[in-house]
């Protein structure tokens, strides 16, 4: 399948909060990791960032009037001492928004965001069911790797849908993806 990489990958410029830098060396290279493996799908995204630790949030992206990015990413140590990290899916879906920001070809919007990141992303990045996009019960805290393989062939199909006209491509992802979710539990 084409996915939209950039070829040869390059190495992102990471620049790292106060409070990132207080992070063990394995957790920022651990995040740096991500980002370089997920970078290579969002070619609209400039190839420097800061990457800064939030409390609140699993994700957040700012980026300034002249294209400064700054990634807000959660990660926090559990209370067993491991260190909870953000998934690719969530560091994708705020790269998305970057996107949004800086390309015509994406609408806006949440629901938006994640049908254009899972249609982007090969199926093996996305480890979680999209954050704004309805899936039926039970599937949010039971993600599969069929569960990513059904959702990324469907956003690919409803993002063409949309390319032909269709105005609540979101709604046919959701509809569709809970259709198939029914019919793959009765075989």
């Amino acid at each position: 399948m084409n996915y939209e990489r950039i070829a040869p990958a390059m190495a992102l410029d990471i620049t790292w909060s106060w409070r990132a830098k207080k992070l063990p060396q394995e957790v920022r290279e651990e995040l740096a990791r991500r980002l370089n493996a997920l970078h290579t799908y969002f070619k609209e995204v400039r190839p420097s960032m800061k990457i800064g630790i939030s409390r609140s949030y699993d994700g957040l992206v700012f980026q300034s009037y002249d294209g400064h990015v700054k990634l807000m990413l959660g990660v926090r140590r559990t209370r067993s001492g491991k260190w909870k990290m953000p998934t690719y899916y969530t560091i994708a879906h705020e790269l998305m928004h970057l996107v949004q920001f800086n390309s015509d070809s994406v609408p806006g919007g949440e629901r938006a965001c994640d049908v254009y990141a899972l249609a982007r992303l090969p199926p093996r990045y996305i480890d979680e069911s999209p954050t704004y996009l309805v899936v039926p019960r039970g599937r949010r805290g039971r993600w599969t790797a069929a569960d990513a393989r059904m959702a990324h062939v469907l956003a690919r199909e409803a993002i063409r849908r949309r390319s032909g006209g269709l105005k609540r491509y979101a709604t046919w992802w959701e509809r569709e993806f809970e259709n198939r979710a029914k019919a793959s539990r009765r075989k």
